[in-house]
């Protein structure tokens, strides 16, 4: 299986290529991609500093020699970017870039592209669901379905497991909490991937909502909620 880490840093790509080393026959590259209104200058110089600055410099400068990395200089919708991602065939995409993927990237993964959902699908779509579902007194946890161009809506959930976040103390430490396991469910998802006879689940759009960004006084009251509960 080829994979693709679509990512803006190395340093945040790096976790999840050393984790997906345990899964077999997987052959993963990292792709970095700009930010939106990012220079060609400011993209090169950005990465060319965090390989030179950060610790275990140079084996990310051998990854780089050994064509695992490969440096976007235009955005993934842009025709050159798309030629590229189509030339490397690959078979799964891994979410990890601050950007919005339209259907023509997507389509350059012959399966398609993860996203490691810190909700639980199809109840909880949209910003903010950690929260609203500890407002709503319901669980939290982790949902890796591939995406489609809508907001949540992709159909195909390979793994949803519920996670206990009593340990955290702000809203802030249980989404990190949560953020930090998106290198282990991308491994677990892509073993199930591989194993005989799998059969992803429906991300039912019928069914649970879309919720929007939560405002600050709600916020305040998940804050106490998490208190009371650790």
């Amino acid at each position: 299986m080829r994979t693709g880490i679509l990512a803006n840093s190395l340093p945040a790509a790096l976790k999840i290529y050393e984790e997906l080393k345990t899964v077999p026959d997987c052959d993963t590259f990292i792709l970095l991609c700009p930010m939106p209104d990012e220079s060609r200058s400011r993209v090169l110089l950005k990465h060319l500093a965090r390989i030179f600055l950060r610790r275990g410099g140079l084996k990310s400068l051998r990854l780089v020699f050994s064509r695992k990395v490969f440096l976007f200089q235009k955005p993934l919708d842009h025709p050159k970017t798309l030629a590229r991602l189509k030339a490397l065939k690959l078979d799964v995409g891994l979410h990890k870039a601050g950007v919005i993927y339209r259907e023509t990237t997507i389509n350059c993964f012959r399966l398609g592209i993860l996203n490691p959902h810190i909700g639980i699908l199809p109840a909880y779509r949209g910003r903010n669901v950690m929260e609203w579902a500890l407002l709503e007194g319901e669980p939290v946890g982790i949902t890796v379905f591939f995406i489609d161009s809508g907001i949540d809506t992709g159909e195909r959930i390979i793994l949803s497991e519920e996670i206990d976040i009593s340990h955290c103390r702000s809203i802030e430490e249980a989404k990190q909490s949560l953020f930090n396991l998106d290198a282990v469910y991308f491994r677990r998802a892509l073993e199930l991937l591989r194993s005989e006879n799998f059969e992803h689940k429906l991300n039912d759009r019928r069914q649970g909502r879309r919720y929007y960004v939560m405002s600050r006084l709600f916020q305040g009251v998940v804050e106490k909620l998490i208190e009371a509960n650790r």
